[in-house]
């Protein structure tokens, strides 16, 4: 996770990228990120504090796209590299999970 960015910066790109609404979802959090991260999600209507497994939303580096429930976003980076990648917006990446259609998405923010 790039420590450029303030909470508030990292959630507004996030935003602007993916045209999600923070109201409901079910934040993991994992790893090195900006202070007040929580916070900010927790003031927009989001529940940080969730497993990667069960959360909706999903801020951190290294992570394995298999380990997170299908339609989840990650923000950060991955850790390997996915065949079935494409692109469905700028900086917003489709992972295809196997032969089931399940998908998780990879948000790219400025570092």
């Amino acid at each position: 996770m790039t420590r450029l960015l303030s909470a508030q910066g990292l959630i507004q790109a996030v935003l602007r990228r993916t045209n999600l609404l923070m109201a409901g979802k079910r934040v993991a959090i994992v790893g090195d990120a900006p202070p007040g991260l929580a916070t900010r999600l927790r003031d927009m209507g989001a529940h940080p504090g969730s497993s990667i497994e069960e959360a909706d939303l999903v801020f951190g580096d290294g992570l394995q796209p298999r380990a997170l429930k299908p339609g989840a976003v990650i923000v950060g980076s991955i850790r390997c590299d996915i065949l079935g990648m494409t692109e469905v917006r700028q900086d917003v990446h489709c992972i295809n999970l196997g032969a089931d259609g399940a998908e998780v998405y990879l948000v790219s923010v400025p570092c």
